[in-house]
């Protein structure tokens, strides 16, 4: 054996003796495991007797923690303000800002090649930036909506609920007096009960969406401080146009901005970034890179622009499908406005004609002998009537700011409009050249002959 190929086995020989052994001898730990093994039993055949287990808070000392409320002030909240308090101090759009400086760096300080990828991806970056902001916006207008529909409801819930208060006192005189009544005393404390729990559930969700407010708006989140927000209640019945308000959306789209931006500038040198756009979308896509090394390139070298036809096929079906679905996306927010406005009339006619019933029971209560309990029952029925309009209305603003966050436009309305330095220019190599689709024919050969 020549002296070189001896001393090179003796090397491997003593680095295999020497080196750092298998901890674990080639073995696979086990993973915790616990059977299968229950007892065996026939069930129960009553339910737990919960009035027994349960106390009466009526008789005894229950000490049951009451839900933060508010003090004698509120902190005043405009929806502008919490558009654009939201927009500016949107997280995700914060630090998205900081990447864009680090991308402005590389961009000055190393090569011709890497500032085409970097300035390509820097736009991205500022489009996402751009899009976080306009989600936040419309987070913090959608809970400001929310919030002034409980703080509005609150009023008639109270009313509501006092006016069956005053029904259940009249009929406990009427009983301690031994005169008879035509309403059931049970069927009022169970109205009474239904009240009760709705004020609680409006309560939890005002704690709710204040914390919400406060960390959308950048405040500290605190139970004890409570927004009033100061809404425009005017409901906006006029007629949409589906069509106009696509043509007026579409163009502003942030991912469609962002997938036209690299189909017209994408060359082979930014290849990457057009893997990572196509990443975005699903998983699998553009996770097929060339090997690195000499070797696999030489191999390669007839192959080497073909991925770059590849990616514009893909981009470009990418494209004509997000533009299909931001197409469905804002015309089915318009359309959701066209049912809400419908909505709110329904609800305003309800009003109209509750209160009516409530003014004629009034009006003929001496005439006719009208029972009290007749026009209290009637005045519920309007207090539930007045708050499901307001529901409806704050559901027809909601609505309002759904359209305009599909079409990119509350973002905009702060100043928060992208900066983006690649985009007007379309002649890469996407634009230029497309490649021919294959017949099945042409296709490449299958894996059984690529295994011989």
């Amino acid at each position: 054996m020549p002296l070189k190929s001896l001393a090179t086995f003796g090397v491997a020989l003593l680095a295999a003796s020497l080196g750092c052994r298998c901890s674990s001898r080639c073995c696979i730990p086990a993973t915790p495991h616990v059977a299968c093994n229950f007892k065996e039993t026939t069930g129960e055949t009553l339910p737990p007797n919960l009035r027994e287990l349960t106390p009466d808070c009526n008789v005894v000392e229950c000490n049951l923690q009451t839900l933060p409320s508010p003090g004698e002030t509120y902190e005043l909240l405009t929806a502008s303000d919490a558009q654009c308090r939201a927009a500016t101090n949107a997280t995700i759009a914060n630090l998205v800002k900081l990447e864009e400086h680090w991308a402005g760096v590389i961009i000055e300080c190393d090569s011709k090649i890497v500032a085409e990828n970097v300035c390509l991806q820097r736009d991205l970056l500022e489009l996402h930036a751009a899009d976080e902001r306009n989600k936040a916006a419309a987070a913090a207008l959608e809970a400001f909506y929310q919030l002034a529909a409980i703080e509005a409801r609150k009023h008639y819930l109270e009313q509501a609920t006092q006016e069956t208060t005053r029904t259940r006192d009249r009929l406990d005189k009427l009983r301690e007096q031994g005169l008879p009544a035509e309403v059931d005393r049970d069927e009022i404390d169970a109205r009474l009960t239904t009240l009760e729990d709705q004020r609680l559930q409006l309560d939890f969700a005002r704690v709710q969406l204040n914390g919400q407010l406060q960390k959308l708006l950048g405040c500290p989140v605190s139970e004890s401080t409570f927004f009033w927000p100061q809404a425009d209640w005017e409901p906006n019945l006029t007629p949409l146009d589906a069509d106009a308000e696509l043509a007026a959306g579409l163009p502003n789209r942030f991912d469609l901005r962002g997938l036209e931006l690299v189909l017209c500038n994408l060359e082979k040198s930014t290849i990457r970034v057009a893997r990572g756009v196509l990443g975005v979308a699903d998983a699998t896509l553009g996770s097929v890179e060339p090997t690195d090394g000499i070797v696999h390139k030489l191999r390669c070298i007839k192959c080497n622009d073909h991925e770059v036809d590849v990616r514009c096929r893909q981009l470009s079906m990418l494209h004509t499908d997000t533009e299909q679905l931001a197409t469905a996306e804002i015309k089915g927010a318009v359309y959701q406005i066209v049912m809400q406005q419908q909505r709110v009339a329904l609800a305003r006619s309800a009003v109209e004609a509750r209160q009516k019933n409530v003014d004629a029971l009034v009006a003929r209560r001496d005439a006719d002998d009208t029972p009290i309990f007749a026009i209290s029952a009637a005045r519920g029925r309007l207090y539930e009537a007045e708050g499901e309009l307001v529901q409806q209305v704050a559901s027809l603003k909601t609505a309002e700011v759904t359209l305009k966050k599909a079409q990119a436009a509350l973002a905009a309305e702060c100043g928060f409009e992208p900066k983006l330095c690649c985009e007007g220019c379309c002649n890469g190599h996407c634009m230029r050249c497309v490649a021919p689709t294959c017949k099945t024919c042409e296709q490449p050969c299958s894996c059984e002959k690529c295994r011989k």
